[in-house]
C-alpha cells in the first residue's frame, strides 16, 4: 500500500498505471460497490470519484473526473460503467446500505 504522498508524486503517471492496468480501489463492502455502479451508470465519473475518496486514491478521482469530462463524447460514459463494474466486482462482502 502506497502513501498519499507516493500517489501525489507522479500523478499523471498514477492515472496511466491505474488506467492500464484497470486497477480500481477494492470498497470494503458489495453495496457501496453496487452504489458506485450505479452512479458510475447515471453519473459518469461520479462513483468513480467516491470510490477514490472512500479509498483515499487520487489516481480514481482524477480517473472520475476524466470519465465525466469524456462522458459528452459518450466515451467517457462507456468507460465510467466499465469502471463501475470492475469497482463493484472487486468490493468486498455484503451488508445492507
Amino acid at each position: 500500500s502506497r502513501s498519499r504522498t507516493a500517489n501525489m508524486s507522479n500523478p499523471c503517471g498514477e492515472v496511466w498505471s491505474e488506467i492500464t492496468q484497470q486497477d480500481v480501489p477494492k470498497v470494503d463492502t458489495k453495496s457501496f460497490g453496487l452504489l458506485c455502479f450505479i452512479l458510475n451508470i447515471f453519473f459518469p465519473g461520479i462513483g468513480s470519484i467516491v470510490a477514490g475518496l472512500k479509498g483515499d486514491k487520487t489516481s480514481t478521482m482524477i480517473v472520475g473526473v476524466l470519465q465525466f469530462v469524456t462522458s459528452w463524447f459518450i466515451l467517457g460514459w462507456i468507460w465510467s460503467i466499465w469502471w463501475g463494474w470492475l469497482i463493484y466486482s472487486k468490493s468486498g462482502g455484503f451488508s445492507p446500505l
